[in-house]
């Protein structure tokens, strides 16, 4: 798939792409428009058609047409890849008479046929009457049912068998959907649905993926109250969020999504307004679905059912969105156990009550506070252990270190004490958050310190200049790949080794990355240092220019980290003398002594 980019580039004009989403004008030697990212009333956005490259000069954000359609729809890469491959008619090498994708294809297929069976038995079928009326009794309206796909599964062994096959489908087929159950003898299949309301699960593009079926009201309720699709080629549960491709667009406008537990809390939600809601459906909130949630907005506001259980699992899902440095607040009802409850009572009751929501870790200070007597040891004790269970789970230490101190100062203990503490509610945890949501790409997606050291600046604009030209790009893999600075660096070391992997073309390195924060971070170094945007149009360095600024930010590079060394060393030897450790001290008087003449020569 290594020239699909280039090839698909050299087919597309970006001029075109960005014009189906903003009025350009012509304006010189390139487009000018009103920036689609954010508010403004004069335009300060640009494209050039020449570089085939955008940038806006009010929020800074830039890139290629790639970088654009994934920006504006809030898509992964290789999503935004599959699109602009079938408008410029190239088909991915990847995916050339690939069975895993030929497979995927017809179970698309199958299930968008099987949700329109199902949606003509609830509206024209035998579900018309029983099933709508249930519905309608439970605060859903037509537009409801309609814009969200309810459906029906009819009583019956073979419905959706029957229907598949006549329409062209084999039995392998229609078991790769998840519609099927192998009986237990093992010669042939029944229904997994029946007498069951469908609500159609999607992907963020809008494919029905899967299905969580309530039983029909009157029907066998010893079964369980919902049946869910199992796991299958294009249905992962932990990678699904129900709502999603209905809510994303009203999620970045609004730049907060509600999350909340079940269907019926999702589409009583949306008929009470608000419509930027979606629900985990039958799982935990997994990593992968807030890295989902985090393309569209970083602030989510969790209303889980109120009773134990539904509390337990908010806990849960919002110390797993402290770990992913999300924004994350608590909504709380009075008036019911969950929102599709209070929606039928009154929706102006849930409007209040998310209005009314609270920052998570503010809740679990308050409910600790609520439960334990913070004038006894005891108390003080279970306080600083409960709420320090969260703490621990806060990846900025600015904030880590705010609830460190307000824990001390409201239980009345020391600082260091409560540290300690936390400590502790460490090591029992085990690190199990870390080894339970391991992070892909690693050395690209670390959590960025809270202030960039001016090495890492330095370094990002080093590689942003190397990546910048293919023939750079090639001499310093083959110069640099051994020296001490860039053996030391291992964000250097993946460029320079995977850009030789990649032919040393951008373009064909992104391809080669499944991690979304990656790519986003490499993108973003590799503008910033190929292109000079200027009001007038767009500056590129040449080949020759380009070597001697990679060869000045070496140099530039190398310095900063001494310099960093040197600080280091200093507080080294500070420690020492406050030991009295003369051994240390004399070694690292010698290290400071040679590094400082280094520095001057």
């Amino acid at each position: 798939m290594n020239n699909n980019v280039e090839e698909i580039k050299s087919r597309l004009n970006i001029v075109d792409i960005v014009g189906e989403y903003v009025r350009l004008t012509k304006a010189g030697s390139h487009w000018k428009g009103l920036c689609p990212f954010h508010n403004e009333k004069s335009p300060s956005f640009m494209v050039n058609e020449e570089k085939q490259i955008f940038h806006c000069f009010g929020c800074a954000k830039g890139g290629d047409v790639f970088s654009f359609v994934q920006e504006i729809e809030s898509m992964e890469f290789r999503e935004v890849l599959k699109i602009l491959a079938e408008k410029a008619g190239v088909q991915l090498e990847e995916y050339k008479g690939g069975q895993v994708t030929d497979n995927k294809k017809r179970i698309l297929e199958a299930l968008e046929l099987a949700t329109k069976f199902y949606e003509t038995q609830l509206w024209k079928g035998v579900g018309k009457e029983g099933i709508m009326q249930y519905l309608h009794t439970r605060g859903l309206n037509d537009k409801s049912i309609q814009n969200f796909r309810l459906g029906y599964a009819p009583n019956g062994w073979d419905n959706i068998i029957k229907f598949l096959v006549s329409r062209g489908y084999g039995m392998d087929e229609i078991e790769k959907t998840g519609l099927l159950v192998k009986k237990e003898n093992g010669s042939g299949y029944y229904d997994r649905f029946r007498d069951r309301i469908m609500f159609p699960i999607t992907d963020a593009m809008g494919n029905v993926v899967g299905y969580s079926a309530r039983v029909a009201p009157g029907g066998d309720e010893s079964q369980a109250k919902y049946v869910n699709t199992p796991e299958t080629l294009v249905y992962h549960k932990g990678k699904v969020l129900y709502g999603l491709s209905y809510a994303k667009s009203e999620i970045k406008k609004k730049n907060y999504v509600l999350l909340v537990e079940g269907n019926m809390d999702v589409i009583a939600s949306v008929q009470a307004g608000i419509t930027n809601t979606v629900a985990v459906s039958g799982t935990a909130l997994t990593g992968d679905q807030i890295t989902m949630l985090k393309r569209y907005t970083e602030n989510i506001a969790m209303l889980f059912d109120m009773d134990s259980a539904g509390q337990a699992a908010a806990q849960k899902s919002a110390d797993l969105c402290l770990q992913k440095s999300v924004n994350v607040k608590i909504v709380t009802l009075e008036d019911g156990k969950d929102a599709a409850d209070v929606v039928a009572k009154d929706p102006e009751l849930l409007l209040n009550a998310v209005k009314k929501s609270v920052l998570a870790m503010e809740y679990f200070f308050n409910e600790a506070l609520k439960k334990y007597d913070k004038k006894t040891a005891d108390g003080k004790m279970h306080i600083a252990k409960e709420v320090l269970s969260h703490v621990a789970n806060i990846e900025n230490q600015i904030e880590k270190a705010h609830w460190i101190k307000k824990i001390a100062h409201t239980v009345e203990v020391e600082e260091k004490v409560v540290t300690d503490v936390l400590k502790t509610v460490v090591a029992n945890a085990g690190q199990q958050s870390q080894a339970q949501y391991p992070v892909s790409s690693s050395v690209l997606t670390e959590q960025e310190a809270s202030f960039q050291k001016r090495s890492d600046a330095v370094r990002n604009s080093l590689i942003g200049l190397i990546m910048s030209d293919a023939k750079i790009w090639k001499e310093n893999f083959e110069t640099q790949l051994e020296s001490q600075w860039a053996k030391d660096d291992s964000l250097v070391q993946f460029v320079l080794k995977n850009g030789a992997e990649s032919g040393f073309s951008f373009d064909n390195l992104l391809t080669n990355i499944d991690d979304e924060r990656a790519i986003e971070s490499l993108r973003k170094i590799y503008f910033n240092a190929k292109y000079l945007f200027t009001r007038e149009g767009v500056v590129e360095y040449s080949t020759e220019e380009l070597r001697k600024l990679v060869d000045e930010y070496i140099s530039k590079y190398i310095k900063e980290l001494q310099k960093e060394r040197l600080y280091d060393i200093i507080k080294q030897i500070e420690n020492a003398e406050q030991k009295g450790d003369k051994e240390t001290l004399a070694k690292l008087m010698s290290e400071f002594t040679k590094l400082s003449q280094e520095m001057q020569s």
